[in-house]
C-alpha cells in the first residue's frame, strides 16, 4: 500500500482533529442519533483544545443529511477539512482526537485505499478503460474506432471474402488502439493489475497485444459489462483481494529471509529508527486497534523515534509526542515506503513484554530495509 497521496496532510503538523463516527441514518432508532454523537464528540474535542472553526468544518461533514453512509472519518486543522472518507461499515471504534498528527491508521486498516488497477471493457468497436488510482480517483476513456462494419455477415457474391477481411482488420485495429490506451493508463496510474471484461473475441485480441508484464497481471471476467458497472467492480474487488493477499505473503516471506541477514528489522523502536534513516522499503504491521504505543516526533515526516534524546541526536529541537501508529503512517507516506497489514495467521502472539503481546514480528512491527545495517 503506497501512501504518497497522504503527503499533503503533513505539510504542517499540530492541532489536528481526527473523528471517526457512525453516520448510518437508515438503521437508527433515534432520528437525531448522528447529531447526538457529534455533539458528544465536539464537547470532548473542545475540552482537548480544538478550535471552534475546525470543529465547525468537521461538523458540517459529519451531520450532512444528504450523506447516508455507515461511517465517516474526517481529518481537519485550522478550520479546514483536509481529508474525508466514507466508510462501508461503521467505524470499529468511535474516535474524537485532537493531536499533533492526524490519526489515519484506523482508516487504513478498516478501509485501505484501492490498489491502483484498470477495469477494461473490450468490445469489437474498441473499448472502455477505467483507471482506479490509489486514492480512489478514476477516469475513463472511450477509444476511437474506424467507421467500418463491426460484425461478420453472410452477404454473398464475389465481395464476401474482402468484406470479412475488412471486418477482421477493423477488429485488429480497434484492439491495437485499446491496448495502447490500456498501456498508457497502466503507466500513468502505476496499475498493479488489470481486470478485463467484454466480448470474448475482443478480449482475446486485446490480450495478445498487451505487453507481457500487463498480460501476466490480467484477470479475465467472462461477461460483457461496462467498465464502471458494479459487476466489474465486484470482480475487481475479488481479484485485488487475492492479489493483495499473495503479495503481502510473498513480501513477508522475503522479510523473514532478510531478517537473518541484517536486511530487515523487527520491533517498534528498530522500525522507527529505520524509517528515520530512510531505509524502509516495506513496513509490516499487525492490525492492533487497541495499541497505546507512543513515539517522539519532530516537524519533518521522518522525525520519529523511541525517545526524545534520539531525536535530539538527529538535531531535532523541541520534540513532542504522539501515537506511534500516527507517526508511522506519516513516516511511511513521506519516505516512499509501503505499508502492508499482515494476515492474522502470519502473526505470532504470546510475548508479555511486546506491544499487544505480539511476538513475531516483535511488537507487531517489521520492516524490510533498502540496504543492510
Amino acid at each position: 500500500m503506497k501512501l504518497d497521496f497522504l503527503r499533503p496532510l503533513y505539510d504542517e503538523i499540530g492541532g489536528y482533529v481526527s473523528v471517526y463516527t457512525d453516520t448510518d441514518r437508515i438503521h437508527e432508532s433515534t432520528p437525531q442519533a448522528v447529531e447526538l454523537r457529534w455533539r458528544a464528540a465536539r464537547e470532548q474535542l473542545t475540552a482537548a483544545g480544538a478550535d471552534a472553526a475546525t470543529l465547525d468544518a468537521v461538523g458540517r461533514v459529519v451531520t450532512d443529511r444528504d450523506v447516508a453512509v455507515p461511517g465517516t472519518a474526517v481529518f481537519a486543522r485550522r478550520g479546514t477539512v483536509t481529508l474525508t472518507a466514507s466508510l462501508h461499515e461503521p467505524p470499529r471504534r468511535q474516535i474524537a482526537r485532537f493531536a499533533a498528527l492526524p490519526h489515519l491508521m484506523p482508516l487504513l486498516a478498516q478501509q485501505p485505499p484501492p490498489v491502483p488497477h484498470l477495469r477494461v471493457n473490450a468490445t469489437r468497436a474498441g473499448g472502455e478503460v477505467l483507471a482506479v488510482g490509489g486514492t480512489g480517483d478514476w477516469w475513463r476513456n472511450w477509444t476511437t474506432s474506424r467507421d467500418w462494419p463491426l460484425h461478420k455477415t453472410s452477404v454473398g457474391g464475389w465481395s464476401q471474402d474482402r468484406y470479412q477481411r475488412s471486418v477482421e482488420e477493423t477488429w485488429e485495429e480497434n484492439a491495437k488502439a485499446l491496448a495502447a490506451e490500456v498501456a498508457k493508463a497502466a503507466s500513468a496510474f502505476d496499475a498493479r493489475i488489470l481486470v478485463v471484461a467484454g466480448d470474448v473475441h475482443a478480449r482475446s485480441l486485446l490480450l495478445t497485444r498487451l505487453p507481457k508484464q500487463l498480460r501476466e497481471a490480467t484477470y479475465v471476467f467472462e461477461e460483457e459489462v461496462p467498465a464502471d458497472s458494479q459487476l466489474l467492480a465486484d470482480a475487481a474487488d475479488r481479484a485485488l483481494a487475492n492479489w493483495t493477499d499473495g503479495e503481502v505473503r510473498s513480501r513477508f516471506a522475503d522479510w523473514q529471509v532478510r531478517l537473518a541477514h541484517d536486511h530487515a528489522v523487527q520491533g517498534l523502536a528498530a522500525a522507527m529508527t529505520a524509517l528515520a534513516d530512510g531505509q524502509v522499503l516495506d513496513m509490516f504491521l499487525a492490525d492492533n486497534p487497541s495499541s497505546t504505543a507512543s513515539a517522539w516526533i519532530g516537524p519533518a515526516g521522518h522525525d520519529l523515534g523511541a525517545s526524545a534524546d534520539e531525536l535530539r541526536d538527529r538535531q531535532v529541537s523541541n520534540p513532542g509526542t504522539d501515537r506511534a501508529d500516527a507517526a508511522l503512517v506519516r513516516a511511511i507516506a513521506t519516505t516512499s515506503a509501503e505499508l502492508n497489514f499482515l494476515p492474522e495467521d502470519l502473526v505470532e502472539t504470546g510475548s508479555s513484554s511486546a506491544f499487544g503481546g505480539i511476538a513475531r514480528p516483535l511488537d507487531g512491527v517489521g520492516a524490510t530495509l533498502r540496504f543492510a545495517t
